[in-house]
């Protein structure tokens, strides 16, 4: 299975190549939305909602209204998708105590306590 996504990925690859050459709109469309879509089977959620956006203008400029709503559908679950997954992960970082936000905060948040225990061994 993985040799036929390979070849899919290659083949709609280079046909999305073609069509942007030839500026052929409604093709290039049509190649993002089936490569994002074998992005987002493999767990790459990123690269899918990219290439539907990519696609999304492209649609527009070729009058598929249809296309341009099944997009913005997608587009909203995996970003429902996402964003759920984030949701998951802050809350079991939180069970583990893991501090979260940026590096800067978390040692700035550890420097006081730091200096607390470095002034009571040089008091010892």
């Amino acid at each position: 299975m993985e040799g036929d996504e390979f070849s899919a990925i290659s083949l709609f690859t280079l046909a999305l190549d073609g069509f942007t050459h030839m500026d052929i709109h409604l093709s290039r469309a049509k190649c993002m939305i089936r490569l994002g879509d074998i992005a987002q089977r493999n767990g790459d959620l990123l690269k899918a909602l990219e290439l539907w956006d990519t696609a999304r203008p492209l649609f527009e400029s070729s009058s598929q209204a249809k296309r341009v709503l099944d997009i913005d559908q997608r587009i909203s679950g995996t970003s429902d998708n996402i964003k759920e997954q984030h949701r998951k992960n802050l809350a079991q970082l939180a069970e583990l105590k893991v501090p979260v936000g940026s590096m800067e905060e978390v040692v700035s948040d550890a420097k006081p306590e730091l200096e607390e225990e470095q002034v009571e061994l040089i008091a010892v």
